[in-house]
């Protein structure tokens, strides 16, 4: 890319279009109230895509459970699942033991995953990952996107009308730009990019807005409306506030692979965002 504090007279390539479609959803619970919830949310996303669902669950091995506990896991899983799906509608539930990332990274190679579907709750006052810290581990290294669902988040609507892409332009938020504008031209929805300048770029508006531009394929308004928005402030709250500006049903967040969420600043808002948002969060990593 150019440098970011100078405007380039030659216009940069556009992103190709992307076509994006969910065919095999994961989905990670830990047994915690929430979990019906996860589930129930992701069981209309899956009817939404026409995908299939797995819903797992791994238990401890250091725990030293009864023989009974894992046919018991699988009646709690059915008795949430049952309300939420169709008679005709297929799904499957699998309880394993061992490593929780493992198990979840095994499970979806086995599924075909291309969606990982967690969630947090409301602990002690705090959203949480769901499995805690184990949780985070999940968000962070899993080879798929991992959509997040919060606590205050009861219903996956028809489509996703309004999308927020929070971006800082670069490279390793390429890829969630073009999940963002695919997901955005499937449901002929409004799609916002949002971009926080960081100290010294702030007066460099004509150059971000165009790179922001350039994120966004030519053909892309016939599907969807691309809106952009340059704002300062802590990114976290500054996303936060825009997402309820504009009524955002998704935020799509790029986040660099291999890094630990407190040693990287892409990681770290994240992991921020996902536990306050008000809306399903879809984390993608640069390379999947």
């Amino acid at each position: 890319m150019n440098n970011r504090n100078a405007a380039s007279s030659v216009k940069e390539p556009r992103l190709e279009t992307m076509r994006v479609h969910f065919d095999h959803l994961l989905v990670a619970v830990d047994l915690s109230p929430a979990s019906a919830n996860t589930i129930k949310v992701a069981t209309e996303l899956a009817r939404r895509s026409g995908a299939t669902l797995v819903v797992v669950h791994v238990l401890n091995p250091a725990l030293m459970l009864p023989s009974e506990t894992r046919a018991n896991v699988k009646e709690t899983l059915n008795a949430w699942l049952e309300p939420c799906v169709k008679k005709e509608e297929g799904f499957a539930i699998e309880v394993a033991e061992g490593n929780v990332v493992e198990e979840v990274k095994r499970l979806a190679s086995k599924h075909r995953a291309d969606l990982l579907v967690i969630g947090t709750h409301a602990a002690g006052g705090a959203a949480k990952f769901v499995f805690g810290s184990t949780g985070e581990a999940l968000f962070r290294e899993m080879g798929i996107p991992v959509l997040t669902i919060g606590p205050h988040i009861q219903a996956c609507g028809e489509r996703f009308s309004s999308i927020l892409l929070p971006t800082d332009l670069e490279p390793h938020s390429l890829r969630a730009a073009q999940y963002a504008v695919a997901l955005a031209e499937e449901s002929n929805g409004n799609l916002t990019l949002l971009h926080i300048p960081e100290k010294g770029e702030e007066e460099n508006v004509f150059g971000n807005r165009q790179r922001m531009e350039q994120l966004v394929p030519e053909d892309a308004t016939l599907w969807c409306k691309p809106s952009f928005k340059i704002a300062s402030g802590d990114p976290v709250n500054t996303i936060l506030e825009s997402a309820r500006e504009v009524k955002a049903d998704l935020i799509v967040l790029g986040v660099t692979h291999g890094y630990p969420l407190s040693e990287h600043a892409s990681w770290s808002i994240a992991s921020k965002v996902v536990r306050h948002a008000e809306c399903p969060v879809l984390t993608v990593r640069d390379r999947l």
